[in-house]
């Protein structure tokens, strides 16, 4: 789903309310800052959830305890499908990237307001389609990218591909976006630092060199 498309699901997602009071009642708004919880394992099996404003992205903790993000959500996401469908992703919670609204519908109204309102089950296919095309290009990533060529893309994508200041972004959510140990990020970033790529400060990396961490990438012409 191209950022037109959510943008244009999420004017229509805004609108049922006013157009529909049922809809409205049904619906509980919730705001969340920066690492906060949005929804539990189980929630998701028991409410549907849609993100208005705001990111996050979806978590899952792997048996040997460490953290492995599934999907980063946009505005106009609805996740939480096992509310609507026999189907759950267990050990899998919403977490807050930035701070965000969130609307959570209970399972039963929502079955019934998605047979009233249909853009909503087109909404989580939409969001369905993200996030396996997000999972696919980890899974190229992996498989045919070594860890710091994937860290330069990463930093490239957060910075915009500018030599700008990337805030908010610590060390532990960069190792879960890549799928490994936070150590492992803290020494490569070192490594940039003395190639004089980066800059590192607490929850702050100063890209200095886009040029240079797009030759790591693999992705500078």
């Amino acid at each position: 789903m191209s950022r037109t498309q959510s943008k244009s699901l999420w004017r229509i997602l805004s609108q049922l309310p006013e157009e529909d009071p049922a809809f409205e009642r049904a619906v509980t708004i919730k705001h969340f800052k920066r690492g906060e919880t949005v929804a539990t394992p189980g929630e998701l099996e028991k409410s549907l959830f849609i993100l208005m404003s705001g990111q996050a992205r979806l978590v899952r903790i792997t048996k040997e305890g460490r953290r492995l993000v599934l999907a980063v959500l946009e505005p106009g996401a609805i996740f939480g499908e096992g509310a609507l469908l026999n189907a759950h992703t267990p050990d899998t919670f919403a977490e807050a990237q930035a701070e965000s609204t969130v609307w959570s519908i209970p399972a039963a109204e929502a079955r019934m307001m998605a047979h009233r309102h249909p853009v909503l089950g087109w909404g989580l296919l939409q969001t369905f389609g993200v996030r396996l095309a997000q999972v696919e290009s980890r899974l190229e990533d992996v498989a045919y990218k070594k860890l710091p060529e994937r860290l330069a893309s990463l930093l490239l994508e957060l910075a915009d591909y500018q030599e700008i200041t990337i805030t908010g972004t610590s060390h532990q959510s960069l190792a879960d976006t890549l799928g490994t140990y936070r150590e492992t990020v803290s020494a490569i970033l070192r490594e940039f630092k003395q190639q004089g790529l980066v800059e590192l400060g607490y929850r702050r990396i100063t890209i200095l060199d886009a040029f240079g961490l797009a030759q790591i990438a693999g992705i500078a012409a």
